[in-house]
């Protein structure tokens, strides 16, 4: 029995060891990069390319779970086309299960371990999270895909703030307040849902009593979050983009100050969701808002610097690549992405990732 026992520990010390490897000599940091699809390693590439990141010495590592859906072979293929960049893939193999996210389980130690090798960790868009996890119903406009990426992340960002479902436990970033964790839509309401907040599960029918694919034409430009004309039926299979434009504006001073922004600006910002955050999660502060206010477009966290989600895409890497067009309308001419925004607007994005950028090199 006494050498089973020591044979378990010398393995969990073993795999424990071989999850990371030590840093590459030209490398003083790691960020992780959750879900690192290859739209995520593309807007890298294009922040890299447009120098509004610096990761000469920092060694990216793309995080996902063994369980979910995305083929990350496209991922690396890609990555081996871009030798240039210090960014490798990792896949988790603790088992997670719905009912044990918000609390010590499998993964735990793994999440340990990734915070104590690493500077901070970003979160991107994508699917809908399944509402089971914050205790809601399934509403008839949400549709889960990935189910595992969630459980994954949603524990993972638990682990790193705590939350209102555990209000004993102790936060990883007790031990590093500096730690970056910034996630982007999908990646802010996960945040939120994490640290036991909730969502408005549909934009359209809960806010404003109508359905995207009746076209929401009463509603003002403002009021859209994605591109309605994309679902209906009409206008179906006719290339229009999924994302729209509106303007948000600034409720405290986290995000003008970190933008180095005048507060009273109302930067155009592009959107691209239906699900929004509902009741805040613990530690966070709603930092924006859409314009008529009903939407929240971005928090930050009360006592971690570095702790902060947008619901809004500043990552598009069209932006900055400007090899596409994209037609929103119908009977419209399609540009490029950047031309939707005004001067002061564009520049709000790219002082934006110069914020990001100065706190990966802080850290």
């Amino acid at each position: 029995m006494k050498i089973q026992i020591l044979l378990l520990l010398l393995c969990s010390f073993n795999l424990s060891a071989q999850l990371l490897s030590p840093l590459p000599k030209q490398a003083n940091k790691r960020i992780l990069l959750a879900h690192p699809t290859t739209s995520t390693v593309e807007v890298i590439e294009a922040l890299h390319q447009n120098e509004l990141i610096d990761i000469s010495t920092t060694e990216l590592i793309g995080i996902y779970h063994k369980d979910e859906v995305y083929d990350y072979s496209k991922s690396q293929a890609m990555l081996d086309t871009l030798v240039h960049l210090n960014f490798s893939l990792l896949e988790l193999r603790d088992t997670l299960f719905a009912d044990s996210l918000f609390c010590r389980n499998a993964a735990s130690e793994t999440f340990n371990q990734l915070f104590n090798e690493s500077e901070g960790i970003i979160f991107f868009g994508g699917p809908d999270i399944p509402p089971g996890i914050y205790g809601e119903d399934v509403h008839p406009a949400t549709k889960v895909t990935d189910p595992y990426r969630h459980y994954f992340e949603a524990s993972f960002i638990y682990h790193l703030l705590g939350s209102y479902q555990n209000n004993e436990y102790v936060p990883l970033l007790k031990d590093n307040p500096n730690y970056l964790v910034f996630g982007i839509c999908l990646g802010m309401q996960t945040m939120n849902i994490a640290t036991g907040g909730t969502l408005i599960q549909d934009i359209p029918t809960e806010i404003f009593d109508s359905e995207e694919t009746k076209g929401l034409a009463h509603l003002n430009s403002e009021e859209v979050h994605r591109n309605f004309y994309r679902k209906m039926k009409e206008h179906k299979n006719k290339g229009l983009a999924g994302s729209h434009f509106h303007r948000i504006i600034f409720k405290d001073y986290f995000f003008p100050s970190l933008t180095k922004t005048d507060p009273e600006l109302k930067p155009l910002i592009n959107s691209y969701h239906h699900q929004a955050v509902d009741k805040i999660g613990k530690g966070f502060m709603v930092g924006a808002t859409s314009s008529d206010e009903k939407v929240i477009e971005a928090m930050f966290h009360a006592h971690y610097p570095n702790v902060f989600g947008v619901q809004f895409h500043p990552e598009r890497s069209q932006f900055f690549l400007k090899t596409r067009k994209y037609q929103f309308e119908p009977l419209t001419e399609g540009k490029y992405l950047d031309q939707y925004l005004d001067e002061e607007s564009m520049a709000f994005h790219v002082r934006f990732w110069e914020a990001i950028d100065s706190i990966i090199q802080e850290l």
